[in-house]
Protein backbone atom coordinates (compact mmCIF):
# COMPACT_ATOMS: atom_id res chain seq x y z
CA UNK A 1 0.00 0.00 0.00
CA UNK A 2 1.17 3.28 -0.97
CA UNK A 3 2.07 6.08 1.83
CA UNK A 4 -0.90 8.07 0.63
CA UNK A 5 -3.09 5.09 0.81
CA UNK A 6 -1.76 4.14 4.09
CA UNK A 7 -2.82 7.63 5.50
CA UNK A 8 -6.19 7.84 4.20
CA UNK A 9 -7.05 3.71 5.48
CA UNK A 10 -5.86 5.60 8.92
CA UNK A 11 -8.32 8.49 8.48
CA UNK A 12 -11.29 5.86 7.14
CA UNK A 13 -10.69 3.78 10.09
CA UNK A 14 -10.31 7.19 12.58
CA UNK A 15 -13.79 8.08 11.23
CA UNK A 16 -15.13 4.67 11.63
CA UNK A 17 -13.62 4.29 14.71
CA UNK A 18 -16.04 7.51 15.87
CA UNK A 19 -19.14 5.67 14.07
CA UNK A 20 -18.69 7.09 10.48
CA UNK A 21 -20.86 4.20 8.70
CA UNK A 22 -19.64 5.72 5.31
CA UNK A 23 -15.90 5.81 6.42
CA UNK A 24 -16.36 1.98 7.49
CA UNK A 25 -18.36 0.71 4.24
CA UNK A 26 -14.69 2.24 2.55
CA UNK A 27 -12.74 -0.33 4.41
CA UNK A 28 -15.01 -2.98 3.49
CA UNK A 29 -14.22 -1.97 -0.01
CA UNK A 30 -11.20 -1.74 0.62
CA UNK A 31 -10.73 -5.04 2.22
CA UNK A 32 -13.58 -7.37 1.37
CA UNK A 33 -12.06 -9.11 -1.36
CA UNK A 34 -8.81 -10.08 0.89
CA UNK A 35 -11.07 -11.44 3.61
CA UNK A 36 -13.33 -13.46 1.33
CA UNK A 37 -10.49 -14.99 -0.48
CA UNK A 38 -8.67 -15.78 3.17
CA UNK A 39 -11.76 -17.30 4.86
CA UNK A 40 -12.73 -19.77 1.53
CA UNK A 41 -9.25 -20.40 1.66
CA UNK A 42 -9.50 -21.46 5.06
CA UNK A 43 -13.02 -23.12 5.31
CA UNK A 44 -13.36 -24.84 1.74
CA UNK A 45 -16.35 -23.77 0.85
CA UNK A 46 -16.93 -20.59 -1.17
CA UNK A 47 -21.25 -20.14 -0.10
CA UNK A 48 -19.87 -20.56 3.60
CA UNK A 49 -17.28 -18.09 3.08
CA UNK A 50 -19.85 -14.90 1.40
CA UNK A 51 -21.60 -15.56 4.89
CA UNK A 52 -18.85 -15.90 6.89
CA UNK A 53 -17.22 -12.33 5.74
CA UNK A 54 -20.50 -10.78 6.36
CA UNK A 55 -20.07 -11.96 9.90
CA UNK A 56 -16.67 -10.75 10.04
CA UNK A 57 -17.15 -7.12 8.68
CA UNK A 58 -19.90 -6.90 11.58
CA UNK A 59 -17.86 -8.34 14.51
CA UNK A 60 -15.35 -5.66 13.08
CA UNK A 61 -18.12 -2.83 13.07
CA UNK A 62 -19.41 -4.04 16.33
CA UNK A 63 -15.67 -4.16 17.99
CA UNK A 64 -14.01 -1.23 16.39
CA UNK A 65 -13.60 0.20 19.57
CA UNK A 66 -11.45 -1.94 20.19
CA UNK A 67 -8.98 -1.45 17.40
CA UNK A 68 -6.09 0.30 19.91
CA UNK A 69 -3.87 1.41 16.41
CA UNK A 70 -5.23 2.60 13.35
CA UNK A 71 -2.15 1.69 10.97
CA UNK A 72 -3.11 -2.06 12.14
CA UNK A 73 -6.16 -2.16 10.36
CA UNK A 74 -6.20 -5.42 8.25
CA UNK A 75 -4.12 -7.31 10.90
CA UNK A 76 -7.11 -6.75 13.04
CA UNK A 77 -9.57 -7.48 10.58
CA UNK A 78 -7.19 -10.76 9.88
CA UNK A 79 -7.63 -11.88 13.07
CA UNK A 80 -11.48 -11.55 13.56
CA UNK A 81 -11.96 -13.34 10.31
CA UNK A 82 -9.56 -16.41 11.54
CA UNK A 83 -12.23 -16.08 14.32
CA UNK A 84 -15.11 -16.31 12.87
CA UNK A 85 -14.08 -19.44 10.91
CA UNK A 86 -12.62 -21.11 14.01
CA UNK A 87 -15.91 -20.65 15.41
CA UNK A 88 -17.57 -21.62 12.62
CA UNK A 89 -15.63 -24.99 12.51
CA UNK A 90 -16.70 -25.15 16.07
CA UNK A 91 -19.80 -25.06 15.71
CA UNK A 92 -19.77 -27.73 13.06
CA UNK A 93 -21.01 -25.41 10.10
CA UNK A 94 -18.14 -26.31 7.68
CA UNK A 95 -18.73 -28.16 5.10
CA UNK A 96 -15.83 -29.54 2.96
CA UNK A 97 -15.86 -28.89 -0.67
CA UNK A 98 -15.39 -31.93 -3.15
CA UNK A 99 -12.58 -32.57 -4.65
CA UNK A 100 -13.46 -32.14 -8.31
CA UNK A 101 -12.39 -35.82 -10.19
CA UNK A 102 -13.62 -34.06 -13.73
CA UNK A 103 -10.29 -34.54 -15.77
CA UNK A 104 -11.23 -31.59 -17.85
CA UNK A 105 -8.52 -30.70 -20.68
CA UNK A 106 -6.45 -27.59 -19.30
CA UNK A 107 -6.91 -24.80 -20.98
CA UNK A 108 -3.90 -23.80 -23.84
CA UNK A 109 -3.60 -20.13 -22.83
CA UNK A 110 -1.39 -19.12 -19.61
CA UNK A 111 -4.04 -17.21 -18.02
CA UNK A 112 -6.21 -19.93 -18.15
CA UNK A 113 -3.78 -22.33 -16.86
CA UNK A 114 -3.41 -19.85 -14.12
CA UNK A 115 -6.59 -20.02 -13.38
CA UNK A 116 -7.63 -23.82 -13.51
CA UNK A 117 -4.11 -24.12 -11.31
CA UNK A 118 -5.26 -22.12 -8.80
CA UNK A 119 -9.01 -23.77 -8.71
CA UNK A 120 -6.97 -26.89 -8.52
CA UNK A 121 -4.60 -25.42 -5.21
CA UNK A 122 -7.85 -24.52 -4.01
CA UNK A 123 -9.88 -27.50 -4.65
CA UNK A 124 -6.81 -29.87 -3.01
CA UNK A 125 -7.11 -27.22 0.28
CA UNK A 126 -10.82 -28.00 0.64
CA UNK A 127 -9.62 -31.72 1.23
CA UNK A 128 -7.30 -31.07 4.15
CA UNK A 129 -8.41 -30.74 7.70
CA UNK A 130 -9.59 -27.38 9.07
CA UNK A 131 -5.99 -27.59 10.94
CA UNK A 132 -3.94 -28.38 8.19
CA UNK A 133 -5.86 -26.12 5.74
CA UNK A 134 -5.73 -23.00 8.19
CA UNK A 135 -1.89 -23.21 8.87
CA UNK A 136 -1.14 -24.27 5.32
CA UNK A 137 -2.84 -21.06 4.36
CA UNK A 138 -1.66 -18.67 6.77
CA UNK A 139 2.30 -19.70 6.33
CA UNK A 140 2.11 -19.81 2.50
CA UNK A 141 -0.62 -17.15 1.84
CA UNK A 142 -0.42 -14.51 4.37
CA UNK A 143 3.51 -15.54 5.62
CA UNK A 144 2.79 -15.61 9.22
CA UNK A 145 5.50 -17.52 10.98
CA UNK A 146 4.99 -20.41 13.51
CA UNK A 147 4.51 -18.60 16.28
CA UNK A 148 1.68 -15.94 14.63
CA UNK A 149 -0.12 -18.83 13.53
CA UNK A 150 -0.59 -20.48 17.06
CA UNK A 151 -1.16 -17.10 18.23
CA UNK A 152 -3.99 -16.59 15.66
CA UNK A 153 -5.01 -20.33 16.22
CA UNK A 154 -4.78 -20.69 19.98
CA UNK A 155 -2.95 -23.89 19.29
CA UNK A 156 0.71 -24.63 20.14
CA UNK A 157 3.65 -24.21 17.69
CA UNK A 158 4.56 -27.87 17.14
CA UNK A 159 0.91 -29.06 16.51
CA UNK A 160 1.11 -25.43 13.86
CA UNK A 161 4.33 -27.76 12.71
CA UNK A 162 2.70 -30.85 11.62
CA UNK A 163 -0.80 -29.16 10.28
CA UNK A 164 1.65 -27.99 8.13
CA UNK A 165 3.92 -31.11 7.29
CA UNK A 166 0.98 -33.28 7.22
CA UNK A 167 -1.06 -30.52 4.96
CA UNK A 168 1.76 -29.98 2.47
CA UNK A 169 2.15 -33.76 2.29
CA UNK A 170 -1.73 -34.33 1.47
CA UNK A 171 -1.47 -31.62 -1.07
CA UNK A 172 1.50 -32.77 -2.72
CA UNK A 173 -0.03 -36.20 -3.16
CA UNK A 174 -3.69 -34.69 -4.28
CA UNK A 175 -1.88 -32.17 -7.04
CA UNK A 176 0.58 -34.72 -8.30
CA UNK A 177 -2.98 -37.06 -8.63
CA UNK A 178 -4.45 -34.00 -10.36
CA UNK A 179 -1.17 -33.57 -12.65
CA UNK A 180 -1.35 -37.22 -13.85
CA UNK A 181 -4.80 -37.16 -15.03
CA UNK A 182 -4.24 -33.97 -17.01
CA UNK A 183 -1.56 -35.65 -19.07
CA UNK A 184 -3.79 -38.82 -19.49
CA UNK A 185 -6.25 -36.73 -20.65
Amino acid sequence: MAPEDSDAERRMVLLATSGDVVAFEGLVQRHRAYVETLIRRACGNAVQAEDLTQITFIKAWQSLHLLRESGAFRTWLRRIALNVVVDAVRRGARETAPFSEDGADRASEPLEDAIVARLDVDRALARLSFGQRACVVLAYGEKMSHPEIAAALEIPVGTVKSHIARGLTTLRGLMHNREGRHERT
